[in-house]
């Protein structure tokens, strides 16, 4: 990995490694703070973040942004995580072999310092598993296959009893309900995770869910890498997706860093957004 990164802010002009630029970036446990939510993101400079995909019923993150180093940045974040907030999107892809990539953290050896920076910090392997769902709509199979974490399903009050019981019944997940309507009301999630024994939660589900929890006042912080490149198109998914926030939510810019290196021949910028 090159040490080529140049922070831009707060401290213009100093220089890191790429690796381990993002760990121990999460607050304090002073063991009685909320859990903290964080999300991450990938972006081409007109915000794309997926575009449809020959062959695949779903997007994805396109090449021509895709990269190993942000890769790199996006497992940091997810090793120092005690809880995954997912879809059951992705459970599906699953089935179809459409998933991006493996829940992480991931089992290449390039990512074998964050498997041992877990077990040095007494974390479980991996972390535990959070499925937002309102349709309930989740293959039984691909929860089975996650049988080293724990999985919870967290709908709404009025999502379909018969499904959620048949998930429960037919896997080791766990049924969690929060809010009145069929749909996950992420104003009443965090003392949900915090029964949980959650502390650092990671959000690495689409623009309907990054949304809802931005709706709820559930985001803390969003890590955003943008690719200097423009990608177009008239069919895509950007980071956020629902109705219009009123008010806007605010987001300071916490800290900013240039990588020159990728994409190759234009580079990318990593803003972190929030406390």
């Amino acid at each position: 990995m090159s040490t080529e990164i140049l922070e831009l802010y707060p401290n213009p002009g100093r220089q890191h490694a790429l690796q381990g630029l993002y760990l121990d970036q999460m607050p304090p446990d002073d063991g009685a703070r909320d859990p903290f939510i964080y999300s991450n993101y990938i972006s081409s400079l007109d915000g794309r973040i997926a575009l449809p995909a020959a062959g695949r019923q779903t997007g994805q993150v396109p090449p021509e942004i895709g990269n190993d180093r942000d890769w790199r940045l996006f497992q940091e974040l997810a090793a120092q995580a005690d809880l995954l907030i997912t879809s059951g999107r992705y459970f599906r892809q699953t089935e179809v072999q459409e998933e991006q990539a493996e829940l992480p953290v991931g089992s290449a050896p390039e990512f074998a310092d964050l498997r041992e920076w877990r077990i040095q910090r007494g974390m479980s392997p991996q972390p535990d598993i959070a499925i937002f769902s309102a349709s309930l709509d989740i293959p039984i199979p691909a929860i089975r296959r996650q049988a080293d974490r724990n999985v919870y399903i967290i709908t709404g009050a009025n999502a379909d009893d018969s499904r959620l019981t048949r998930l429960v019944s037919g896997s080791h997940a766990r049924a969690i309900h929060c809010g009145s309507g069929d749909h996950v009301d992420a104003s009443l999630l965090r003392p949900r995770l915090a029964e949980l024994g959650c502390r650092n939660v990671y959000a690495i589900a689409g623009p309907a869910v990054l949304h809802t929890l931005i709706a709820g006042d559930a985001l803390d912080r969003l890590y955003l890498t943008t690719a200097h490149c423009v990608l177009g198109g008239t069919a895509f998914n950007t980071f956020v997706r629902g109705p219009q926030l009123k008010p806007a939510r605010r987001m300071p810019l916490r800290a900013m860093y240039l990588d020159p290196l990728a994409p190759e021949g234009t580079g990318q910028t990593m803003a972190v957004y929030g406390c």
